[in-house]
């Protein structure tokens, strides 16, 4: 009997770190085939970037352009190389694919795209946004939009997708298994990146519009402000959260009221950025931007609130309890 249930008892511990072993497997293989969705989308979205940039007519040479045309470049080919390394089998598969040289890599194309985005938004250049008069009275009530619309949401796509390949390489390097999920830290890196953005065109508005005479109303300067301590507050909590999450160190509570409070910060600066005299009623980053933070900062507020509630909890633990009954009755056999 003793040497039945020994071989019983290595029976079951095989079967367990078989399974286990399996299950990892498929969840790396999960998470390379979501990360080489974003690489293929980030190909696409370069080469679009630097065809609709090279063919715009306010392209005229200069430092900027140039500045914009390797970042593009690089983009293109780093992520074409990335799509390559992940359908083949070969050397460069097992050189890049979850290895650091993936996080060098997608750390360099952030950091391009930080860099170029700017430049490209920028209304003064005149490449991607422009500014034009609101109104005909005492001020003219200058406001940012798109004057090119390829180059201004294929340079953003591209943006986003390399910042989502680094948190994605982040998570599974540093949190693992850790945490709330992948999608709940993305959701945590689109709400910081929302909340630059709100920081960037608020003070791009401050001292391009709201310093010279006539440029805007007092009102909208007022609102303006507003939107910049918003963007600022939304920045340094959404960088420790998600950075705390990408650790597996990410606790409900505290996600659960960071998420409340941005849910309401938001409402309050998307109606007073883009209602009435807000800074951005035209469609621009800034009107973007603040729409994005609100529906961003609720989207985090509910995952979190049902991670902290529970929900769904009770249905997972009856489908595990049903589908422990079979073991118990075959170890009884």
């Amino acid at each position: 009997m003793s040497a039945s249930a020994s071989a019983n008892e290595n029976f079951t511990m095989e079967d367990n770190n078989a399974g286990s072993s399996t299950l990892e497997g498929v969840l790396n293989n999960s998470n390379d085939k979501r990360r080489l969705n974003i690489w293929a989308f980030l190909c696409l979205f370069s080469a679009l970037a630097l065809t609709s940039h090279e063919t715009d007519d306010q392209n005229e040479g200069k430092s900027e352009n140039i500045w914009i045309l390797t970042c593009t470049a690089v983009s293109l080919s780093v992520s074409a190389l990335s799509c390559l390394a992940y359908v083949g089998n070969s050397g460069l598969s097992s050189l890049f694919v979850g290895t650091i040289i993936e996080g060098i890599m997608s750390l360099i194309l952030v950091g391009l795209w930080a860099g170029a985005l700017p430049i490209i938004m920028d209304p003064a250049n005149g490449l991607a946004q422009m500014y034009v008069g609101k109104s005909e009275g005492d001020s003219a009530d200058y406001q940012a939009t798109i004057s090119n619309a390829n180059l201004y949401f294929t340079s953003w796509g591209s943006g986003v997708c390399s910042l989502i390949v680094l948190s994605m390489y982040v998570k599974e390097r540093l949190g693992g298994t850790g945490g709330m999920g992948m999608g709940y830290t993305s959701k945590w890196y689109l709400l910081m990146l929302a909340s630059v953005i709100v920081v960037i065109e608020s003070m791009r508005f401050k001292n391009q519009v709201c310093e010279i005479p006539n440029g805007t109303e007092d009102v909208t300067c007022g609102r303006n402000l507003y939107g910049l301590s918003t963007g600022i507050v939304g920045l340094v909590v959404s960088f420790l959260i998600s950075l705390f999450s990408s650790l597996g160190r990410d606790s409900a509570l505290i996600t659960t009221v960071a998420g409340f409070v941005m849910a309401v910060l938001y409402t309050l600066c998307a109606g007073l950025l883009t209602f009435d005299n807000g800074p951005a009623t035209y469609v621009g980053n800034h009107y973007f931007s603040a729409w994005a933070g609100f529906f961003i900062s609720f989207a985090v507020f509910g995952s979190v609130l049902k991670e902290f509630l529970g929900v769904g909890a009770s249905q997972a633990g009856a489908a595990s309890g049903e589908s422990a009954e079979p073991e118990i009755e075959m170890d009884g056999i």
